[in-house]
């Protein structure tokens, strides 16, 4: 009988660690809404350490290519590039939006909205050509969500 309950105890202490080592949501919101006010106080480096904790959380609960983990990955983009790290983050601007390439229609106006954003960002860097193309892309978006 002792051997029982001890197989049952270290089954309910695993279960239990389980448990608590399982996000949610809501600590991917969480962590995101952290990281976004240490952003606007300032505190760049610090907003990008909590920013890829949700973005690791993110693709834990939604996937690597989901849209939320898009949001996550932008996020964390431009908290490297307050940073200083413009390099890693081109990098994530760009995953973020092959992601929303893949998920979002062709038309979709938030696709021509981020597309413009990141243009900003690529005319800063002295990227000019590339933010022209994607200024381009946006506005035959629009263009055709006029026209339909």
């Amino acid at each position: 009988m002792n051997g029982i309950f001890k197989i049952a105890a270290v089954v309910m202490i695993l279960s239990f660690s389980v448990c608590l080592a399982a996000s949610t949501e809501e600590d991917w919101q969480r962590l995101t809404d952290e990281a976004l006010d240490l952003y606007y106080y300032g505190n760049y480096k610090e907003a990008v350490g909590v920013a890829r904790e949700a973005l690791k959380t993110g693709e834990e609960l939604f996937g690597p290519d989901d849209l939320k983990v898009a949001g996550s990955v932008d996020n964390l983009a431009t908290y490297m590039a307050a940073a200083g790290n413009t390099k890693e983050a081109d990098r994530l601007y760009q995953r973020a939006l092959s992601i929303l390439r893949e998920k979002l229609p062709p038309n979709d106006q938030y696709l021509a909205i981020f597309m413009d954003y990141l243009a900003i960002f690529y005319d800063k860097i002295g990227k000019n050509g590339y933010a022209k193309e994607l200024r381009e892309r946006a506005k035959a978006i629009r263009l055709k969500k006029s026209a339909g």
